[in-house]
């Protein structure tokens, strides 16, 4: 019995973190699939923020998705994403693809994908 209460209470105890709701670390730095540029996913804060990009300097620290939270009934995680567009954060869906791929949809059209 103590055992088990460990073990929830463990488990619990990490249930707000992005990495401990999915089976693979995605903490660190992603590539922009169609861009000169790298991303970086803070787990801790739940953003991803630009880390370098080529073609754009001052970029480098801007977040460009935030508040990411994981929706388990819908094995995906709702966030805001940057739209220059609007010139405002929108609702977007994030569904990783494996270990190596995370998708990111608005209005159920994928507007980026991430790779390692």
């Amino acid at each position: 019995m103590f055992k088990r209460i460990v073990l929830l209470s463990f488990f619990c105890s990490f249930g707000l973190s992005a990495n401990a709701q999915y089976e693979c670390p995605v903490s660190g730095i992603w590539d922009h699939s169609s861009k000169p540029a790298q991303l970086f996913f803070d787990s801790n804060k739940a953003e991803i923020s630009v880390h370098s990009h080529a073609n754009n300097a001052d970029a480098v620290g801007s977040v460009v998705i935030k508040d990411i939270k994981i929706d388990k009934a819908q094995h995906n995680w709702s966030a805001k994403m940057y739209s220059a567009v609007e010139n405002s954060y929108v609702t977007v869906q994030v569904r990783p693809k494996g270990c190596n791929q995370l998708s990111v949809y608005f209005q159920g059209e994928e507007v980026l994908k991430l790779l390692r």
